[in-house]
């Protein structure tokens, strides 16, 4: 359920911070309406780009993967740690099927009035345990290594067969289609700054 407010001033935004204290929070400098990954967004889901690049996430992520050395100079993922690759494009901008939040509703509120000053920015908040548990994928955060609904996502991009067989496959009794809210490995500094 989504519940829309207007916020006018610093302490708006300070309220909700204290209200809502298990939440995560995410903030777009312009008003978008909707929370979609980069990724799965118009440019990149049109039909005439998916025509000419079907597999435009699996070709992302293995392209990012070969420069990734060229560019960091930070630790990188081991090869088979597909969360851990999607962590690092996130960080460095690349389009994923990832979407960043934070624990702190100030760091948000900066993403949120940090860009155009003659329009006005959001800021969302939600519950990673509501979501999780809406979603099938129990309550809390799920461990990455663990959860076989976190293992379908990572494992998507990945493969060429029916979604049903994938969620099989993970012993799931279908496909998963709703977002998992997962905590990142924190491989940069940044990550642990902003919460």
């Amino acid at each position: 359920m989504t519940k829309t407010f207007r916020l006018t001033h610093l302490q708006d935004a300070v309220q909700i911070a204290t209200t809502l204290t298990k939440s995560w929070f995410r903030g777009h400098s312009r008003v978008v309406g909707q929370l979609v990954p980069r990724l799965f967004r118009r440019h990149y889901h049109n039909p005439i780009r998916r025509a000419f690049q079907p597999e435009l996430e699996l070709s992302t992520i293995e392209a990012f993967k070969r420069r990734a050395p060229l560019v960091s100079a930070l630790r990188l993922p081991p090869d088979r740690d597909r969360f851990g690759w999607l962590c690092v494009m996130q960080h460095y901008r690349t389009p994923t099927r990832l979407l960043d939040w934070t624990e702190n509703a100030l760091v948000a509120l900066y993403f949120a009035v940090c860009g155009d000053h003659e329009v006005d920015g959001e800021l969302w908040a939600m519950l990673p345990w509501a979501l999780n548990a809406q979603a099938g994928a129990g309550w809390g955060t799920p461990l990455v290594s663990e959860s076989p609904h976190v293992k379908y996502l990572l494992a998507e991009p990945y493969w060429a067969g029916k979604p049903g067989e994938l969620a099989e496959k993970f012993g799931l009794k279908e496909p998963v289609r709703s977002a998992i809210a997962v905590e990142p490995p924190l491989f940069f500094p940044r990550m642990a700054v902003q919460s």
